[in-house]
């Protein structure tokens, strides 16, 4: 079984829309401000509500939170990670590196001050596929 499906929550869409699309490179496939902004990564889908549009919803159950959330997006190698670091750098965005038993990760946060971690999955004893 594999994650279908991920979100993040951002009241200002249009800042995270530029990010995931213009720095993180990822297709924006359903653009429906202010509600929300999806992506797709591989196989699997990453959404992005605004909280005051969700969570009163009358179809579905509310989405909504406070605070900053995480998500981690899985690279090939340790050497993609440090290409992350770079590429970030270079556009202006502080990273924070993480050292574990199995491989390194860095850390930056989007527009919206969600942590957002690029790793592969070697971090988690998790052979890449």
């Amino acid at each position: 079984m594999d994650v279908l499906e991920t979100c993040l929550y951002a009241r200002n869409l249009q800042e995270v829309r530029d990010f995931y699309t213009r720095v993180v490179g990822l297709e924006c496939f359903v653009w429906s401000p202010p509600r929300q902004a999806f992506f797709r990564t591989g196989q699997s889908v990453f959404l992005v509500f605004n909280p005051e549009e969700t969570r009163d919803d009358d179809k579905l159950p509310p989405h909504g939170a406070e605070g900053s959330v995480h998500i981690c997006f899985r690279v090939a190698s340790d050497d993609d990670v440090r290409a992350w670091k770079d590429r970030l750098e270079a556009r202006g965005y502080e990273t924070f590196d993480a050292e574990w038993p199995y491989g390194i990760s860095v850390y930056v946060y989007d527009p919206a001050g969600n942590l957002v971690e690029f790793a592969p999955a070697k971090i988690w004893g998790i052979e890449s596929t």
